[in-house]
């Protein structure tokens, strides 16, 4: 599920997932829609492919690309069981969390006040010390 959830995260492979929908197509008719480079097309129709998102077939010399329609429904399989596990689906309103009702928990875990004070932004410190990635 992580790859395919990865593979649907960028918006070319995305577009080219749409024109699979419709027709198969070779790389260079991919590349002409969308409008990126070769290498760029090359490296979008591995990452769907490694994701069983996408097929590809080689007949003679070329290579064409259908939607792997398998692929798609374990994928959605995978994402209905794992959106079932979650209890927002199955509770009107979550738990309230132990630290409301003991504002001193962080520290009788072991961690600084500022871990449980500390609001997460965008980028935090541990983000930064990886350098961003």
């Amino acid at each position: 599920m992580i790859n395919s959830l990865k593979a649907l995260g960028d918006s070319h492979r995305q577009n080219i997932l749409r024109l699979l929908a419709c027709q198969e197509m070779g790389a260079c008719e991919i590349i002409k829609a969308i409008g990126l480079s070769q290498p760029a097309i090359a490296y979008h129709l591995k990452i769907l492919i490694q994701a069983k998102l996408i097929s590809s077939q080689k007949e003679g010399k070329n290579v064409f690309y259908t939607l792997n329609k398998e692929g798609l429904k374990e994928c959605l399989k995978q994402m209905n069981h794992f959106l079932g596990e979650l209890s927002c689906f199955s509770c009107s309103t979550p738990q309230p969390s132990l630290l409301r009702q003991n504002p001193n928990l962080c520290i009788e875990l072991g961690y600084k006040p500022e871990v449980c004070e500390t609001e997460i932004h965008e980028k935090n410190k541990y983000e930064e010390e990886l350098g961003g990635k």
